[in-house]
Parts: structure tokens; sequence; C-alpha cells
């Protein structure tokens, strides 16, 4: 019987436990797949605007006759 209550409080502190240390436990396939989404996406804009920074693209507007930096 003392075994028998030593394994199932072993089996509670592992179940307790793995809560803490699990590795997308909770999260649907569907949460992923939108989680790696959102990451692309932001590749993509950041990509954008590091070749507008590397080319020089964005220099201000010429329109005002104030010196604008």
């Amino acid at each position: 019987m003392k075994f028998a209550k030593r394994i199932m409080m072993l089996v509670l502190v592992v179940a307790g436990t793995s809560q803490l240390f699990g590795c997308g436990v909770g999260s649907t396939p569907a949460e992923h797949r939108r989680a790696a989404a959102r990451v692309v996406d932001y590749d993509a804009r950041m990509m954008v605007d590091d070749v507008i920074l590397f080319s020089q693209l964005d220099r201000p507007v010429r329109n005002s006759r104030w010196v604008i930096d």
C-alpha cells in the first residue's frame, strides 16, 4: 500500500510539473501556423525596409525652401 502511494505521488508530481516545462502544450496547430505566418510577414516587411534603407530611396522631400533634416 505504501509503495502504491509513493508511485501515485510520483505520478502526480511529474504530471503537475510537466506543465511548467512543456513545449507548446496547450497551443493548437492553427496557432502555430498563425505565429509562423506573422513571423514571415514581419520578416518580409523588415527586408523591404532594409532594401529601401540600403538603396537610399527614402530621401526627404525637397519641396520646402527651409532645410529639414
